[in-house]
């Protein structure tokens, strides 16, 4: 069994266990437990009575100039919605396209470790090799320039910032330095950038695109989904120059066609409309990111360096029990689900990955029932 099908397959046991159970409170998910904001709603009926009926699967123009707006006004970047630009079914299209577009079999392909399980698949899929990169030395799971300079060759490096499923965080002084160590080793570099909204302790994501000299090396893609709470809608993009955005159009007419029209209108107001949910969005994690590492300092259970995204990492490895043990047994004795880090990779038998993607009052539950099942160990 391949790595990304054994991953998928922890999680699918452990959900399905969940399921049979009464009264789980779930830290597993990744999906926003926050409502889409109503405007975004209403403006999208609003946009339909006007909506062209043929489609392009590249994406209405609306949209895409949109795109090229958020990322002229807040990375510096100019992109061309007409070249540059593909909106996706989901940042999880996004991802399988761009490899098929540019992947060949036994491509090897620098990822860090841990990593989400979606680019195992996608790897796996389209025949390339994966390379794990060592992260963690510390506590501290961003990927050192360092690693990747002593790295093997290879052809792309996968950059996901922040990091799912550790939390991690890579500052924009660390990015520069992997910015010159893949020009050096021209490298392609994949930078995910779905959760950049949702980060703390006054930093920012930097796009990698934007350092010297990646513009014409780099991919980016995002998504609606974690920042606007829009996970349903399915509206990720891909950001490239001319050649891949039209190999990986070219892909998506045979693989799914456009982006379904209500969709993309919901995604364009939520660019156009007032940004105000982002700053909600902040403030719901920053409390719910308090109580949890609060919690867990409590508790005495060590986690990763924490700097955005929904996710904390955290070392198990006191309580003697393998964190697929400790997972199925922490879900039948405390009715709480979180997922093990051999979900992420397969060196991780020691480290759970905890999702904040609960009310700040079902996190303090959560907590309590935690407490009382180390207690017991």
């Amino acid at each position: 069994m391949r790595q990304g099908e054994k991953a998928n397959e922890q999680r699918y046991r452990l959900m399905e266990l969940a399921a049979t159970l009464d009264d789980v409170i779930s830290l597993g998910q990744g999906d926003p437990d926050l409502d889409t904001p109503r405007y975004i709603i209403d403006r999208a009926f609003e946009l339909l009575s006007d909506a062209p009926h043929k489609l392009e699967t590249i994406g209405t123009v609306e949209l895409r100039s949109a795109i090229a707006r958020r990322y002229r006004e807040e990375k510096g970047l100019d992109f061309d919605p007409d070249s540059e630009i593909l909106v996706t079914n989901g940042a999880q299209e996004a991802l399988f396209l761009t490899v098929m577009a540019i992947l060949d079999p036994g491509d090897k392909v620098l990822v860090p470790d841990p990593r989400y399980s979606s680019y195992d698949q996608a790897i796996e899929t389209s025949g390339g090799e994966i390379v794990p990169l060592p992260t963690g030395a510390d506590l501290d799971f961003a990927l050192d320039p360092a690693t990747l300079a002593e790295a093997e060759e290879a052809k792309i490096l996968i950059l996901v910032n922040p990091s799912n499923p550790t939390g991690a965080l890579i500052e924009k002084h660390q990015l520069e330095e992997i910015a010159r160590v893949a020009r050096a080793d021209d490298l392609l570099v994949i930078s995910d950038e779905v959760y950049d909204k949702l980060v703390f302790d006054g930093k920012e994501v930097r796009s990698v695109a934007a350092c010297e000299g990646m513009r014409e090396r780099t991919v980016t893609l995002s998504s609606f989904s974690k920042s606007y709470a829009m996970t349903g809608f399915r509206v990720g993009y891909l950001l490239g120059d001319p050649a891949f955005i039209e190999a990986v159009t070219r892909i998506k007419a045979a693989v799914s066609g456009p982006t379904p029209l209500f969709s993309q209108l919901a995604a364009q107001a939520a660019l156009e409309g007032p940004q105000d949910f982002i700053n909600e969005l902040q403030g719901v994690f920053t409390k719910r990111r308090k109580t949890m590492l609060e919690g867990l300092d409590r508790l005495r259970i060590p986690y990763g360096r924490h700097g955005g995204g929904f996710f904390i990492w955290a070392d198990v490895s006191r309580f003697e029990l393998d964190a697929e043990t400790w997972c199925f047994r922490l879900l039948k004795e405390a009715r709480v689900l979180m997922f093990p880090g051999t979900a992420f990779g397969k060196k991780w038998n020691h480290f759970v990955r905890i999702s904040m993607l609960q009310p700040e009052e079902i996190l303090r539950k959560s907590l309590v029932r935690i407490e009382k099942f180390v207690e017991e160990l």
